[in-house]
């Protein structure tokens, strides 16, 4: 849809009238409380839950609806799906595996796939890991992939088609759902074990948390989410009809391409835990540091591994994370190198953007760092 008239639609929707839920730590200032419900108000946000971290302490509080309906309130224990949030938790752990020596994110993909991903046009080079987390493999989302994402093809009949752009692996930045997930094939691939897997023995379960890129699995309610222009009177995604679907059985190289992208469904407060987690190691330099820029589409990013780095004039430090949109939700997670900031999952909210980033999650970060630091309670 046209962005300016994108604009004019969504000012014509009413906000709603939203409030906390009891913090589930200490509680931001007061001022504060307003300032942030204050943004998602106006922003037209119905529904969600929202994690802020001072760098040592996370605390949780919900808003608003999680069903479309009216029937569940959101809640901190509420589950949403995080779109390409997910991309951000997918690279760190794919440089947790690095570490432990499973998988070289320098090594061609193909190798642990069983079958080779070459651009047509520059058959000689190779693609590898290192460049499907920065979007720059030269993979595309083409027509095919778009148009085919009920059906799910094999990846192989994809990359024969639209998928390629006319310019070489690793000289141009093009942001790619299907490089993205595609990802989650290779790490099969490396390890013989299906992705959920995967991500739970590295990621989840030494954090203790529960989260999942299989809907059926959360366990807890799992929110929709709807989109408020053009108005949507039922879900575009129904938290309850995605828990009713079976989970992947064993691993599938050719088509588990469809959940490392954007798939992950987690609370509020566990998302900013793995983020916090993230700047808290080693491995965190490797991911933030800037290896492509949006250029025109976004003057104030740049892209690391998996994770966006948001330059903002009236911000004086980087922060870093990534956002999602999809089916009518807008999701946020950004930090600082000192873990310091939010995540905000929702069910619906404005999706008007201001060049790549959403108004709502530029409004976020400027709120929550109004001094470079964010906020003491």
């Amino acid at each position: 849809m046209n962005r300016q008239l994108y604009r004019i639609g969504i000012r014509l929707v009413p906000p709603a009238k939203l409030s906390f839920s009891p913090w589930t730590g200490p509680s931001p200032a007061r001022g504060l409380q307003a300032q942030m419900l204050s943004v998602l108000r106006e922003e037209k946000v119905r529904g969600g839950a929202l994690a802020v971290s001072d760098g040592e302490t996370v605390s949780v509080a919900a808003f608003g609806q999680a069903h479309r309906n009216g029937s569940l309130p959101a809640s901190c224990d509420t589950f949403f799906r995080t779109a390409s949030v997910s991309k951000f938790v997918t690279a760190y752990a794919v440089l947790l595996l690095e570490k432990k020596g499973l998988l070289s994110l320098t090594k061609d993909i193909g190798d642990y796939l069983g079958f080779p991903v070459r651009n047509p046009a520059f058959p000689d080079q190779k693609i590898t890991l290192s460049m499907l987390l920065s979007h720059t493999s030269s993979i595309r989302d083409g027509e095919s992939y778009l148009s085919g994402l009920s059906a799910c093809p094999p990846v192989t009949e994809l990359l024969q088609k639209d998928c390629f752009a006319p310019w070489a692996p690793g000289e141009k930045w093009d942001y790619s759902n299907l490089a993205a997930g595609l990802i989650g094939c290779v790490l099969e691939g490396a390890l013989k074990k299906p992705f959920q897997q995967i991500m739970e023995e590295t990621l989840f379960a030494p954090l203790k948390i529960a989260a999942s890129f299989c809907p059926s699995q959360v366990p807890g309610p799992l929110a929709d989410c709807w989109r408020l222009f053009p108005p949507s009177f039922a879900p575009n995604y129904d938290g309850r009809k995605q828990k009713l679907l079976p989970a992947p059985a064993g691993i599938d190289l050719r088509r588990d391409y469809l959940m490392a992208h954007g798939r992950l469904c987690v609370r509020a407060g566990d998302l900013l835990e793995i983020a916090r987690s993230a700047a808290q190691s080693d491995i965190f330099p490797r991911m933030i540091l800037e290896r492509a820029s949006f250029g025109a589409r976004d003057r104030d990013l740049c892209e690391g591994l998996g994770t966006f780095l948001y330059r903002h004039p009236g911000l004086p430090e980087v922060l870093y994370g990534h956002q999602g949109l999809a089916y009518g939700a807008v999701n946020g997670l950004f930090i600082n190198a000192r873990g310091e900031g939010f995540a905000l999952l929702t069910s619906a909210a404005s999706e008007e953007r201001m060049g790549v980033m959403t108004s709502l999650n530029k409004r976020m970060c400027e709120t929550l760092f109004p001094q470079g630091r964010c906020r003491p309670w």
